[in-house]
C-alpha cells in the first residue's frame, strides 16, 4: 500500500516550499540590482568597454563603445560579432599588429595586457585587458578602451613647448658665456671644454639625460662670475697676490648672485656657486664637504681643474696630460670626489677620451 503523507507532513513542505520560492525570488531580485547597477556603471565610464567569452563571442559592451568604433545601430542591433570587429579594423591603423597582440593575450588567458592602438583618422586609445572570473575559471575577457587623443595633443604641444624654452635658454646661456670669454680672452673656451669633459663624466656615471642636460648649461657659465672682476687681473701674466686672488675667488659667489633669480630647470645657480668647493672642505666659497656638495658641482669641480692644468695659461705653460692626472689621482677623495675621479680615468684609460 503506498505511503500517503500526513497532514503535518504536508503542511510542513508546503512551508518549505514557500521559503525556497520566497528565497529564490529575493536572489533573483538581488541579482537583476546587480545587473542593473553594473550596466548603469559601464554606461557611466567614458571608458568604450567590451566583455568577450572564451570562445570569442561578444558577450556585453556599452555604448561609449559603438561610439569609439562608430558602430551602426543596425549592426548593433543585430548583435553580429564579425561586423563590429570589421567596422573596428577597417579604422585602426594597423589591424595586422592588433590581431596579432590580441593573439598573444589569448594565447596567455589569465594575463593582463595593455597597449596604444592609432586609427586611420589620427584618434589615439589606450587599450587595457583582463581576465574576466568566476572564482578560479576565466569565463571571458574585459576590454577597455580609452581615448587619449587630446591628452596626447597637449603633450607633443608642451613637448615643443619644452624644447623650444630649451633652445632659446641654451641660446642665452651661449651669449653669457661668449661675454665671459671676451673679456678673459685667455681662457677662451675654457667654459666649453669643462662642460665637455663633464658631460662625458657626467654619462660615464649613469646619470640621466635631464641631469647631463643641466650639467652641459652650468659647465658653459660656470666662470660667468669672472665678469665681475677686473679684466687686468683677469689676464695678469704673473702671480696673483692675495689680493687679487681674493677677487677672483670671488667669482663664485658672484656668478650665483648673476644666476640665482633665474628660474632654470635644474639648479644652475648652486652648481655654479659650489664648483670650488673641496670634498674636504677646503674649498671656497663655503667651505663645504662631502656630500654637502651637489654632485653636478662635484663633478664641475674636477672637470675645471683638468681643463686648466691640461691648458695653456699665461702665467705658465700647459701642464700636459700625465701630469694632470697625476695631480687629480693624487687628490683623489681628499679634494675630489672619488666616483667622479674614478669615472674620469676610465673615460682617459678605457674609453679612448682625450684632452684637448
Amino acid at each position: 500500500m503506498a505511503y500517503k503523507p500526513t497532514y503535518e507532513e504536508l503542511e510542513h513542505k508546503i512551508e518549505e516550499f514557500g521559503r525556497e520560492t520566497l528565497r529564490r525570488k529575493r536572489a533573483e531580485r538581488k541579482t537583476k540590482e546587480s545587473i542593473s547597477i553594473l550596466r548603469a556603471t559601464l554606461e557611466s565610464t567614458a571608458d568604450g568597454i567590451l566583455v568577450v567569452n572564451t570562445d570569442g563571442r561578444i558577450a556585453s559592451f556599452n555604448r561609449r563603445l559603438e561610439e569609439m568604433w562608430r558602430i551602426p545601430k543596425s549592426v548593433v542591433k543585430d548583435r553580429d560579432d564579425n561586423l563590429m570587429l570589421s567596422f573596428f579594423l577597417e579604422q585602426v591603423k594597423d589591424s595586422e599588429a592588433f590581431l596579432e597582440k590580441v593573439g598573444e593575450v589569448y594565447d596567455q588567458p589569465n594575463s593582463e595586457s595593455y597597449d596604444i592602438i592609432e586609427f586611420k583618422d589620427g584618434r589615439i586609445f589606450e587599450r587595457y585587458s583582463l581576465p574576466q572570473k568566476v572564482g578560479e575559471k576565466t569565463i571571458g575577457r574585459v576590454w577597455s578602451f580609452r581615448d587619449i587623443t587630446e591628452s596626447r595633443r597637449v603633450q607633443r604641444e608642451l613637448e615643443l613647448s619644452l624644447t623650444k624654452l630649451r633652445e632659446a635658454m641654451g641660446g642665452i646661456v651661449q651669449a653669457m658665456a661668449l661675454i665671459v670669454e671676451k673679456k678673459d680672452p685667455y681662457t677662451a673656451g675654457h667654459q666649453r671644454r669643462v662642460s665637455e669633459i663633464s658631460c662625458a663624466v657626467a654619462k660615464e656615471m649613469g646619470l640621466s639625460e635631464d641631469r647631463i642636460d643641466g650639467l652641459l648649461l652650468a659647465g658653459v657659465i660656470h666662470d660667468i662670475g669672472k665678469m665681475a672682476v677686473p679684466a687686468d687681473i683677469l689676464s695678469k701674466p704673473g702671480h696673483l697676490n692675495d689680493n687679487e686672488f681674493g677677487l677672483i675667488k670671488d667669482h663664485s659667489e658672484a656668478g650665483y648672485d648673476i644666476l640665482k633669480e633665474i628660474e632654470f630647470p635644474w639648479p644652475i645657480a648652486q652648481m655654479v656657486y659650489q664648483h670650488h668647493e673641496r670634498m674636504d672642505g677646503s674649498g671656497y666659497p663655503r667651505g663645504l664637504k662631502g656630500e654637502e656638495i651637489l654632485l653636478e658641482a662635484r663633478i664641475l669641480a674636477l672637470s675645471d681643474v683638468v681643463e686648466a692644468m691640461s691648458s695653456h695659461r699665461p702665467y705658465r705653460p700647459t701642464l700636459g696630460t700625465v701630469k694632470t692626472l697625476e695631480e687629480i689621482a693624487k687628490h683623489r677623495a681628499v679634494a675630489y670626489d672619488p666616483e667622479v675621479v674614478d669615472a674620469f680615468f676610465r673615460l682617459i684609460t678605457e674609453k679612448g677620451f682625450e684632452l684637448q
